[in-house]
C-alpha cells in the first residue's frame, strides 16, 4: 500500500476528526512541532545509558502520540476519549514524582549549566527546547480554540522532566568517568605485576558485563580480583543493591580461593557433601551460590576470578559470562 495519497497537494492536511485545514495552520504547526519533540525523545532513548531514564523515555514518547491526538482534533474530543487516554492529571503527577526523585539524587545547581556534556544529555536538551517550542505554540493556540488544563499542565511539565532526564545522563557520566579513573590510578599504582593483556584491560570486561546488564536491566556490582584474591577493580551500576557490592567481591574471592566457578560448589555444600559447612567455617567469606567465575590460563594457572551479583542468580551467571567472554578475546 502506497504511502501517498495526493490529498495534500494542494497545501492541505486532514485532522484526525476529518477536517481539511492548511498545513500552514497553527493547529498542525503545533501538534507537528510535538511530532518532532517525540522523534528527538526517540534519538536521545537510543543514546541514553540510565536505564530508568530509557523507561521513562519510552513512556514520553507514548503520551507525546496521544497528545499529538488530541491537538490535531478540532471536533468533537468525546470521540477521541472513547478511542483512547487522553493526557490526565495522574500523567503530569507521574513526571512530578519523577522530577522529585531524580532531583534528590543529583547535586545541588547554583548557577546555569551548557545543555550536556554527554551526547545523551545533549539529545535531551534539544527535545526540551523543541517541547518549549510547542508550548509557545499551543498558547498561541489557546487564544483561538479550546486547550484543556491538563494538556497546558502536561507539556509545561514536560520539559521541565526532559530537562532533569538530561541532567541525570551527565551525572552519569561523570560518575562512570571518575570511576573509571580511579580503578586506572589505582591498577597502575598497586596492581603493577597483572599482566595489561588479561586481567589489566578490566574497563573492557566491566563495559561487557555492563552491556549485558542494561540489556535486561539489572543493576549490578562487578568485582575482579587477581590470582591471590586480592581487588584489583570494582564497579557499581547505578540503582544495584547496596548489598551486592559485598557479594561481588566474595564470589570473584571464593572462585579463586576454591579454584573454582562459585555455582559448581552448591552440591557440595549440602549435608551429605564434602564441603557441607564450608560458609560457616569462613565466617562467611565463602559463597556457593552461582556469579563467581575463577580466571585461568590454558595451562590451567590461576590469574583471578570475576564476582557478579545483583540480579538473581542466573542473571548475575549470564552477566558474567559476557565479561569472561571480552576476556578471551583480549
Amino acid at each position: 500500500m502506497a504511502i501517498y495519497t495526493k490529498t495534500g497537494d494542494k497545501g492541505t492536511t486532514s485532522l484526525f476528526d476529518g477536517t481539511r485545514v492548511k498545513k500552514s495552520d497553527l493547529r498542525v504547526d503545533t501538534y507537528g512541532t510535538f511530532d518532532e519533540c517525540c522523534a528527538q525523545v526517540s534519538v536521545a532513548q537510543k543514546l541514553a545509558e540510565d536505564p530508568e531514564t530509557i523507561q521513562h523515555l519510552e513512556w514520553v514518547q507514548q503520551k507525546l502520540f496521544r497528545l499529538n491526538a488530541e491537538i490535531a482534533t478540532e471536533k468533537d474530543l468525546l470521540k477521541l476519549e472513547a478511542k483512547s487516554t487522553l493526557i490526565s492529571a495522574g500523567d503530569i503527577q507521574q513526571m512530578e514524582e519523577w522530577i522529585d526523585q531524580y532531583t534528590k539524587r543529583l547535586p545541588e545547581l547554583h548557577s546555569f549549566i551548557l545543555p550536556g556534556q554527554t551526547l545523551s544529555a545533549a539529545q535531551l536538551h534539544v527535545a526540551r527546547a523543541i517541547c518549549r517550542r510547542g508550548e509557545r505554540l499551543l498558547t498561541d493556540l489557546s487564544d483561538s480554540a479550546e486547550v484543556r488544563e491538563d494538556v497546558r499542565k502536561f507539556v509545561n511539565r514536560l520539559s521541565d522532566c526532559l530537562y532533569i532526564f538530561a541532567r541525570m545522563e551527565d551525572h552519569r557520566g561523570d560518575e562512570k568517568k571518575l570511576v573509571d579513573e580511579i580503578l586506572r590510578r589505582y591498577l597502575e599504582r598497586s596492581r603493577p605485576q597483572i599482566h595489561e593483556s588479561q586481567l589489566g584491560r578490566h574497563h573492557e570486561i566491566f563495559q561487557a558485563c555492563e552491556e549485558a546488564a542494561e540489556k535486561i536491566a539489572v543493576p549490578v556490582s562487578m568485582a575482579l580480583v587477581d590470582e591471590t584474591g586480592s581487588l584489583v577493580s570494582f564497579y557499581r551500576m547505578a540503582g544495584a543493591l547496596l548489598v551486592s557490592e559485598a557479594l561481588a567481591q566474595k564470589k570473584a574471592y571464593t572462585a579463586v580461593a576454591m579454584k573454582t566457578h562459585t555455582h559448581e560448589l552448591k552440591e557440595l555444600v549440602q549435608p551429605a557433601g564434602d564441603l557441607y559447612q564450608l560458609e560457616t567455617l569462613t565466617d562467611g567469606q565463602i559463597v556457593t551460590f552461582g556469579g563467581g567465575f575463577v580466571i585461568k590460563e590454558s595451562s590451567g594457572k590461576v590469574l583471578g576470578g570475576l564476582g557478579i551479583s545483583g540480579g538473581a542468580v542466573e542473571e548475575d551467571m549470564a552477566i558474567a559470562q559476557k565479561g569472561l567472554e571480552k576476556l578471551k578475546e583480549i
